[in-house]
């Protein structure tokens, strides 16, 4: 049988690009075909909510199992659709189909029930800071403790002001400092791989004295009303996507 002789002017010689590091999420024209698969990288935190209503007992709740548009009934909270707002989940429990993205820093931030315009009460406050937390990266757990071991990361500082006659308790609206580094490092990251299911376990049922309550819409006098508890959850980090 003949050997196949190729022309040299019309042999083509295929290979994998490579590409350096800087050129990643940085797509530039080729010839041919273009790679519609670099990825790109941006700092865009993840994160969701925890809302309680006035009087009510604070319960077990699994962050990043809600999307945005289900709907968040929990601890007397009026029933509404989750936004952008609320969380940054479009898929229950997971990213994005391709995504990946790297958790550097935990923080959490806390005030009165979003919609208020009132204060986070001080009993409150410490309540839910003091309950039990856990980070859940596909069953495996990769922070354990409370809330006060996670500051809010950024905010603006409220302070209690009043009388003698007419006391007003307040807190914080920030877990810590309002500065925005102010955060609970990971060093070397946790990374969260595409379809991996994810979740932040706030569990107030394991206090010492019993599931704690939110406190009565006025308690203990009506210059010093209660106000709920809105709390979001955020992963500072880096989010790793198709272009």
């Amino acid at each position: 049988m003949p050997a196949l002789i190729l022309n040299s002017k019309t042999a083509q010689r295929r290979r994998l690009e490579k590409i350096t590091s800087f050129e990643l999420g940085r797509p530039r024209a080729r010839m041919g075909n273009p790679n519609t698969g670099i990825g790109e990288v941006i700092v865009q935190p993840q994160y969701d909510i925890y809302f309680a209503a006035q009087n009510q007992a604070l319960t077990l709740l699994n962050l990043f199992s809600l999307q945005q548009g289900a709907t968040y009934n929990f601890m007397g909270v009026t029933a509404f659709a989750k936004g952008p707002g609320h969380t940054t989940l479009v898929q229950a429990g997971m990213l994005d189909s391709s995504y990946t993205f790297v958790i550097r820093a935990l923080s959490v931030f806390c005030t009165g029930l979003q919609g208020t315009a009132g204060f986070l009460r001080y009993e409150d406050a410490n309540n839910f800071l003091t309950s039990y937390m856990e980070l859940d990266v596909n069953h495996r757990p990769y922070f354990s403790g409370f809330g006060y071991m996670l500051p809010g990361g950024g905010g603006a500082l409220q302070s209690g002001v009043g009388t003698l006659t007419a006391p007003q308790s307040s807190c914080s609206t920030m877990n810590g400092l309002p500065a925005s580094k102010n955060m609970y490092p990971l060093p070397g990251g946790i990374m969260i791989n595409p379809q991996e299911n994810f979740t932040f376990i706030i569990n107030p049922t394991l206090n010492a004295g019993g599931t704690p309550s939110m406190l009565a819409t006025v308690a203990p006098t009506a210059a010093n009303p209660a106000n709920g508890l809105s709390a979001w959850v955020r992963f500072d980090g880096t989010l790793i996507r198709v272009a």
